[in-house]
């Protein structure tokens, strides 16, 4: 998925920059308040690292060190796999 500014007139969207290699795709506009700039956008990665840092402090201590093998043998109970 891309998000791009732009603006609406007289019937037709026009992006604030060039799109490329989107020709023919379906599109998805909202309509922002008047004097609403929209969400800012920023590069990946800064968008990464925000992501890492609200990861990071959001991680809690479980003392399970792979949650897969724990679901794993959790799922093989349910079906009766023992």
């Amino acid at each position: 998925m891309l998000s791009v500014k732009g603006t609406f007139q007289n019937g037709v969207a026009q992006p604030d920059e060039p799109v490329e290699e989107r020709e023919g795709q379906p599109v998805i506009i909202t309509f922002l308040d008047e004097g609403h700039a929209g969400p800012s956008l920023t590069t990946d990665d800064e968008a990464w690292s925000a992501l890492e840092q609200l990861v990071e402090d959001c991680a809690l201590e479980t003392g399970i060190t792979d949650l897969a093998d724990e679901y794993t043998a959790s799922a093989a109970y349910v079906a009766g796999d023992d």
